[in-house]
């Protein structure tokens, strides 16, 4: 790999979509980019995702494919001879929708396949990144807005499967987040909904409700690579959407008390402005008047009595 001041970032489900974007827009600024495919060809030299200016040594190509655990380790290890490396971000992409995958008739076959490549792979190749030593800033899962539970997406008709398998995905990297903040790791875990992109994938034949809003790759990769460089470590294991805001997936119980809270909603907010933790302010802010205890994974937070 060529030395410069670019930063390292790691792409998988690079060929198409979001992921060919993601590399595009990090090589044509100067970064040095690995992306996997899963079948490499000829084709996939820098050109493939790069402007002519783009200098060779700035792109690697690997072959990965998220429902081979042998591919995932063989990718990784490839990753692991490179002299020197340390990966200031890692985005993994990889994902399939396939339409329609209905709670009550979607196949066996089928709710497995949107589990192992949008969840079982995504999660072993970060796993696998950990394990195998290579220093490393970030790791950004590709999520969707479909697999939150706090915002359930009711008209989303056909997309159990695949709502099941990134709210899965959330869960475990969640999970990641809490382990690698026990084990002292500055490592960063992020999970992030790209919006609702123009790809091969979101071009779905017989779908009887409107996707709105749907924008190019470039605009939402844009803004993605913005969000993903203002986090760091203190933002482990939350949720974020391309445009910075943040998805709520902290685990909450509401419980009620025998007696009504009798602290005014504008003194709770003065307090709350006082928290340390703003995925509890925000959290806190949406419920309003109706919380009136909030317990936390982090820890307890009463505020009747804070």
């Amino acid at each position: 790999m060529a030395e410069g001041k670019g930063k390292t970032w790691f792409i998988v489900g690079a060929s198409r979509g979001i992921g060919h974007e993601f590399a595009a827009q990090l090589l044509n600024r100067g970064d040095h980019v690995f992306a996997t495919v899963r079948k490499p060809g000829k084709e996939h030299d820098v050109a493939y995702w790069a402007d002519a200016k783009v200098e060779a040594s700035h792109c690697t190509t690997l072959e990965c494919d998220v429902l081979s655990e042998k591919s995932i380790d063989t990718c990784v290890a490839e990753l692991a001879k490179t002299p020197g490396l340390h990966l200031d971000y890692a985005v993994i992409n990889a994902g399939v929708l396939k339409y329609p995958n209905r709670a009550t008739d979607v196949s066996y076959d089928d709710f497995a396949y949107h589990l192992h490549t949008n969840t079982i792979g995504p999660i072993l190749v970060a796993q696998k990144l950990l394990k195998a030593g290579i220093p490393t800033g970030t790791i950004v899962f590709i999520s969707s807005d479909s697999g939150s539970v706090s915002a359930f997406r009711e008209h989303e008709d056909g997309f159990a499967a695949y709502g099941a398998s990134k709210t899965a995905l959330n869960v475990m990297a969640r999970h990641m987040a809490a382990e690698l903040k026990r084990k002292g790791s500055r490592t960063t875990i992020l999970m992030l909904h790209p919006g609702e992109v123009s790809t091969d994938m979101a071009k779905i034949e017989g779908l009887d409700w409107e996707v709105e809003g749907q924008m190019e790759p470039s605009e939402s990769v844009a803004a993605c690579i913005t969000t993903i460089e203002s986090k760091g470590p203190d933002d482990s294991g939350t949720f974020w959407t391309w445009h910075d805001q943040v998805r709520h997936t902290v685990s909450v119980v509401i419980a009620s008390v025998c007696r009504p809270i009798s602290t005014p909603l504008l003194d709770i907010e003065s307090r709350l402005e006082r928290c340390t933790d703003r995925r509890r302010v925000e959290y806190c802010r949406r419920a309003q008047a109706k919380v009136l205890i909030v317990k936390f994974d982090v820890k307890s937070f009463d505020i009747s009595k804070e």
